[in-house]
């Protein structure tokens, strides 16, 4: 039962960080709306939770090999590198940026709502659990 309880919660631990890693990377396209030449760059999140899905189905049996005493006992749970991919557009500003701030602005509302969302899904989880131990 534990079991199942901390692989509903990695799930949406990792989810979450994905969303805050858009978040961050669609914060710097607002940030950089007016840096020459500047490239509009996301991540694809469909595919990167799709990778995450897979992750948790394959490498459950994998560990770090330990060559020496000294190392420390690592554990790879946490490691998340998204893929940045460039953001396809057909409006280029004359100095060269590619950020279109009407789009960065509702992809960050969106990922923001989402985030949001998950947060209060994992709040519910936790009281739902919190009163079925207090019986």
């Amino acid at each position: 039962m534990f079991s199942k309880i901390n692989q509903i919660f990695d799930f949406h631990q990792k989810s979450l960080n994905l969303y805050a890693k858009r978040q961050e990377i669609l914060a710097s396209n607002i940030a950089n709306a007016d840096t020459p030449g500047y490239k509009s760059v996301d991540i694809n999140f469909t595919n990167e939770l799709n990778k995450i899905i897979k992750s948790n189905i394959k490498n459950k049996n994998i560990t770090l090999k330990k060559t020496s005493s000294k190392h420390l006992n690592g554990k790879n749970n946490n490691f998340f590198s998204p893929e940045i991919i460039s953001v396809v557009t057909n409006q280029k500003k004359p100095d060269g940026n590619t950020v279109n701030m009407d789009r960065e602005r509702i992809e960050f509302l969106n990922n923001s709502l989402k985030y949001q969302s998950n947060l209060a899904f994992m709040k519910n989880e936790i009281k739902n659990i919190m009163r079925i131990l207090q019986g």
